[in-house]
């Protein structure tokens, strides 16, 4: 029997340094694939108001992260004196819900320890390759409130690449008929 990741692993060898150069950047626009819409943008009308506090994911250490429920989102933005403000959602999360005593402080915890985030390939990546240019964002939500409801709201609006199944019914469902979840 023949070993296939041996074989990948040969042809990967053949390739020529363009074919390389070109498996390289597909690599990163396979794995975080964009979709920006100025229609699903129009969902920012069903949030309700948001006090989001920034932290640098390299920098978490010196951060006294909340012991309550609320979203977060991972953003890559790249910091540059040479270059405009810009940043990237690359995935939205819920901490805690109706039925969960799960908090900020907890959540993010769990992508600072690799098995918190091992059986999620686009987290890890995420956290591999942009670690030093990656932004956690968080806000909390009263308890009693719906986090799980913000949570869909916020990834319809943005089509964050790195989440997978956290949309509304209809945006989930319009995503599938175009391939990205």
């Amino acid at each position: 029997m023949i070993n296939l990741n041996e074989e990948i692993d040969n042809s990967i060898d053949d390739f020529d340094e363009e074919d390389g150069r070109q498996a390289y950047l597909a690599f990163f626009k396979d794995s975080f694939p964009f979709l920006l819409c100025p229609t699903l943008y129009r969902r920012s009308d069903d949030l309700p108001v948001l006090n989001w506090v920034k932290v640098k994911y390299s920098e978490h250490a010196a951060h006294v992260f909340p012991d309550h429920q609320g979203v977060y989102m991972f953003m890559v933005s790249f910091e540059n004196t040479n270059l405009p403000n810009n940043s990237y959602v690359m995935y939205v999360g819920k901490a805690g819900d109706v039925n969960s005593n799960n908090t900020i402080l907890r959540r993010f915890m769990d992508y600072v320890n690799p098995s918190g985030f091992r059986d999620r390939p686009r987290i890890k990546k995420l956290i591999k390759y942009f670690s030093e240019h990656l932004y956690y964002y968080y806000a909390t939500i009263p308890v009693g409130q719906s986090t799980a409801d913000v949570e869909s709201t916020l990834a319809d609006i943005f089509v964050p690449p790195c989440c997978q199944r956290d949309f509304s019914a209809n945006v989930r469902s319009l995503l599938r008929g175009i391939r990205i979840t």
